[in-house]
């Protein structure tokens, strides 16, 4: 390393880190006429220079010529000769431009930027209106146009680039800029072609936005029209226009680059230990021999940045630490860089953060849905009107994990990055993100830990063996993964591990497990030992004539052994919940599901906060109190420390609720509206009525929040696959509940205590296991026909 690189140093307490180069785009050198490379390079798709003798010839090479039409070549251009321009309507509706002919090569694929030199005329007065600078979308929705918009109060006006993309359009905008008439100012518009856009002038950022889930723009079919529209109304630019290039890609005008990339722009009120993090790049072909920064929040608390000999493409990174005492509102962070000498630059750099209130405690209200970014996003004003508090909207990427052996970056760096937007997002609108993890079901994919029957051969049903030590640190992994890389952002609160594992998984006979229990009792596994509920007293040499079992008996030990600890499931829940707690985020929660489809035995989920488990309605509300008066005696049984969420699934089996026709039979005299369009549905929503009813039963007992599935049958949506939204009046209902009982009694629902009951019932885990009775979670029917003796 040159020894100069030790040298370099930046005075003020909060800057951290050393220099370093990185590739890099460098500062393009619009200044000048471009030439050579700048001219006809690979990434250039058109240049016109509008010089005198090819004052319509390209100079890319790509033979885009141009048609002049009431525009015409003059001679005092910023680099020789330019185009020279007038106004349209309202002055006169007709066409002032130098038009290039339709061709697909003036349709960028990807990436792109726009750019020219303009001298504004006097007749781009206050009271002209917005005036083209490029078209070739017209009224389409494909390809771009370029436009000075109207004049505003202090005579500056924005920019704004339209852009197509097939079904519809999108725009961008400057801040605003001035442009004095007789005065040549270089204007540039690049696209990444992944939805951010962004504005320079004279080399300087002049606003940039991103717009989730675009991607490339449409191609059309339209002639490329250079200072003016497509068509009537013609808006003219009245003044001169030169250097004209199109790219296919998404160049730097800037010669020094001023980026924030924290992932956080949104922060909590007296959060501690909050900064932000820049980068300020050279782009230059030389060093920078100073500069200076000053950096505030809103004018507040201004500090200053000094910085000395940065070498060409190397960055300097800068911490700034954020006063997140200020009253919650959205803030500008400006930063003012100022480059002195013969090449001095100035620029005014501001980036938006959110300080937002601290949150009193609520009632959670969780939507057991949607698991994407994506979703959240589209979904995120929906589920607030109804109610909801928390949705399932991160997770990881298993086999990266399971690659790396080690807690790493939870997913690949464009899902990491789309999750830290919409968690920031999350926390602005006051709404909980839950991780969806279930890292042991993933492993199940590979052979050598999956589940063996007495003869050592995998089950027919794919299902990861728990008692493997690596299935463990996997999903310890996973945990400290998830929580590594998202638990800085605190719209992340909970996170559900494990659904939907325990009720199809089977006995398992490695030796390891053989050993295992073993090791617990001191017994060799029962050659009767089959299946995981037991096995039919009946079928049983010497089983007690009066049908009571001694806690010692092998088989009970073993089912004993196996619901706790023998299947593996609890411990891998422990491990997963040890993992996203490892980074000390003490206000993350987990919870595991469906938790009662186990025998009767305490310990259900490991050390998860939470057990909850769901339930439908039908034939009657009250049977939600089942499982929900199930969970309390698990949850009660671990001294306090868990708590008990009860869902109510949104979703009904239409073949136990509302069954069709069969085949050749006709149909009923009246057919509800659904029955008529969606004859084939085959869940349904929930009725209103029902809602209601088991809201109020598990409302009733001392749970600590409330959970729905089925957001498809909930309300309307573009694929519904086949939850079907087939009563429109049961989210409306959902949504009263939620805003006149849970959350103004929410925070009282979370303190009071249950009341103490009259009435019990005993649920018998030998019953279970020698007589096959239970519920398992399913509720089948009532427990008097569950439990007859």
């Amino acid at each position: 390393m040159n020894a100069r690189w030790f040298a370099w140093f930046v005075f003020v307490w909060f800057v951290a880190g050393i220099p370093r180069l990185v590739a890099q785009p460098m500062c393009e050198p619009w200044q000048t006429e471009y030439t050579g490379g700048e001219a006809a390079g690979p990434e250039t798709i058109a240049l016109w220079q509008f010089n005198a003798g090819a004052e319509a010839h390209d100079a890319s090479g790509h033979g885009h010529a141009l048609v002049f039409e009431g525009a015409r070549a003059a001679p005092k251009g910023r680099f020789g000769a330019c185009l020279e321009c007038f106004a349209g309507w309202p002055v006169e509706d007709k066409r002032h431009r130098a038009l290039a002919k339709s061709d697909p090569r003036l349709s960028p694929p990807g990436a792109f930027t726009l750019e020219m030199w303009v001298q504004p005329k006097p007749e781009l007065a206050a009271d002209y209106p917005e005036a083209f600078l490029l078209d070739k979308k017209y009224v389409a929705h494909q390809d771009y146009q370029w436009i000075l918009g109207p004049r505003e109060r202090d005579g500056s006006r924005a920019l704004r680039a339209c852009l197509g993309f097939g079904e519809d359009s999108a725009t961008w905008f400057s801040r605003p800029v001035r442009l004095e008439p007789g005065q040549w100012h270089h204007l540039a518009f690049t696209y990444d072609g992944a939805g951010t856009g962004s504005f320079f002038v004279d080399g300087k950022p002049w606003g940039s936005r991103r717009i989730e889930g675009r991607g490339k723009i449409a191609p059309g079919k339209h002639p490329l029209s250079i200072g003016d529209r497509m068509g009537s109304y013609y808006h003219g630019f009245p003044g001169c226009i030169d250097q004209v290039r199109i790219s296919g890609a998404a160049l730097e005008f800037r010669p020094v680059r001023l980026a924030l990339v924290s992932d956080r722009r949104v922060f909590v009120r007296m959060e501690r230990g909050t900064s932000l993090r820049f980068e300020l790049a050279n782009l230059r072909p030389k060093p920078i021999e100073q500069a200076s920064l000053v950096v505030s929040l809103d004018d507040m608390a201004a500090r200053e940045v000094a910085v000395r000999q940065l070498a060409s493409g190397a960055t300097w990174p800068i911490d700034y630490a954020l006063d997140t005492s200020v009253r919650p509102d959205e803030y500008p962070v400006v930063v003012r860089l100022r480059i002195p000498g013969p090449d001095a630059f100035e620029s005014e750099e501001r980036f938006a953060v959110r300080i937002v209130p601290r949150r009193v405690p609520r009632f959670p209200v969780v939507m057991w849905g949607g698991g994407s970014p994506a979703f959240v996003r589209a979904e995120m004003d929906r589920l607030q009107r109804i109610g909801f508090t928390h949705v399932l909207g991160v997770g990881a990427d298993y086999e990266k994990i399971w690659a790396e052996g080690k807690p790493t970056e939870a997913a690949p760096p464009e899902t990491v990055a789309q999750s830290r937007r919409m968690l920031d997002e999350a926390l602005a609108a006051d709404l909980g993100i839950a991780a969806s993890l279930s890292p042991g079901h993933a492993a199940a994919s590979k052979p050598e830990f999956r589940r063996v029957d007495r003869h050592g051969k995998p089950y027919q049903q794919a299902d990861v063996c728990g008692l493997f030590p690596r299935i463990s640190a996997f999903c310890e992994n996973v945990g400290a993964s998830v929580a590594q890389t998202y638990g800085p952002f605190p719209a992340l609160e909970a996170a559900m591990l494990h659904t939907e594992v325990r009720d199809h998984a089977a006995p398992c006979f490695h030796p390891h497990d053989l050993e295992a229990f073993k090791k617990a009792t001191g017994l060799e596994v029962p050659p009767e030992a089959g299946g995981p509920r037991g096995v039919d007293y009946r079928r049983l040499a010497h089983f007690p004539a009066d049908r009571v079992v001694a806690d010692d008996h092998p088989l009970y030990r073993y089912y004993q052994w196996y619901w706790k600890s023998g299947d593996g499931w609890n411990a891998l829940n422990s491990a997963l919940d040890r993992g996203l707690k490892s980074t000390g985020r003490k206000d993350l929660w987990t919870w595991h599901d469906p938790a009662v489809r186990v025998a009767s035995v305490y310990g259900s989920g490991g050390s998860v906060d939470v057990l909850s488990q769901w339930t439908y309605s039908y034939p009657d509300p009250i049977r939600i109190a089942v499982a929900t008066d199930e969970l309390l005696a698990m949850a009660g049984a671990t001294g306090g420390t868990q708590q008990v969420m009860k869902m109510t699934q949104i979703i009904w089996y239409r073949s136990q609720t509302a069954p069709a026709p069969k085949p050749g039979e006709a149909p009923p005299a009246y057919q509800a509206r659904w029955e008529r369009e969606q004859p084939d549905a085959p869940f349904i929503t929930i009725a209103p009525m029902h809602l209601r009813e088991a809201f109020w039963t598990k409302i009733a007992r001392p749970i600590r929040g409330i959970m729905y599935h089925g957001w498809q049958s909930l309300v309307p949506t573009d694929s519904p696959s086949g939850y079907r939204y087939t009563h429109p009046e049961t989210q409306h209902e959902l949504a009263r509940l939620v805003r006149e009982v849970v959350q103004p009694l929410g925070p009282m629902l979370l303190a009071v205590p249950g009341a103490s009951s009259d009435v019990a019932f005993l649920e018998s885990f030998a019953s279970q296991v020698f007589a096959r009775r239970g519920t398992y979670g399913w509720g089948g029917g009532w427990l008097g026909d569950a439990y007859h003796v």
